[in-house]
């Protein structure tokens, strides 16, 4: 079953600013996070940059939801098991409210050691737990697309690298917060580069969902 093109154009335009604003973020926290490893402090630039990440993950997270309940209204609630795409959504929401609040506390002087590695870890398992409910989002979607089959292939195999990625940089976050609160004398360094590979991780995949949004989506794109 085809969704009409108007509502395809809603649903693109919902995942195309998400993804945008994820992208636009993550280079944002890699800057910030990269001056803070230079000057070799942790000051306020480091919870900058983990509200920054939080609020990123946030925004994605409720444009997914929101994705979502434009696939329900096309395809009908039966047909979707909301519990299977809810959780990775509510992980993301989640995580993005956790290291947002986590962020404004470093920024206070509150246990900023200790917290922001703690934002890193949590953003980098909020990544690896949502990869696998956007992957069937995804799939879902391509399959009440009205999308030629070639057209799905490739949509797939896109957001299958950027997921992989994402995954990829989720584990090394998660170990480098954890090098974090072990490792007091390296404590700094490490949450910067911790930061720096999720904000490269965001800014990678944002660019690679909107970049194979323009391409597929467009008005000129064939349908079966």
């Amino acid at each position: 079953m085809a969704i009409a093109y108007g509502e395809k154009r809603t649903i693109v335009k919902a995942e195309g600013t998400g993804s945008a604003v994820e992208a636009a973020a993550g280079i944002a926290i890699a800057v910030l996070a990269i001056i803070g490893l230079s000057r070799g402090t942790t000051g306020s630039l480091t919870s900058i940059a983990t509200i920054i990440l939080g609020a990123a993950m946030f925004v994605f997270g409720a444009t997914m939801a929101t994705e979502y309940s434009k696939v329900v209204e096309a395809v009908g609630e039966g047909a979707i098991g909301a519990s299977e795409f809810g959780a990775g959504i509510s992980v993301e929401i989640m995580t993005g409210g956790t290291a947002i609040v986590l962020g404004i506390l470093g920024l206070i002087g509150v246990g900023r050691a200790v917290l922001i590695p703690a934002a890193v870890i949590t953003v980098g398992a909020g990544l690896i737990l949502s990869a696998g409910s956007f992957q069937r989002l995804n799939n879902l979607r391509m399959q009440v697309s009205g999308l030629a089959d070639f057209a799905q292939a490739l949509s797939r195999a896109a957001v299958t690298s950027a997921l992989t990625s994402q995954v990829l940089a989720g584990l090394a976050a998660i170990v480098l917060g954890i090098l974090a609160l072990s490792v007091p004398g390296s404590s700094g360094s490490l949450m910067q580069v911790g930061l720096i590979v999720l904000g490269v991780a965001l800014a990678m995949s944002g660019t690679a969902l909107t970049g194979r949004v323009l391409r597929l989506f467009s008005p000129g794109t064939p349908t079966a």
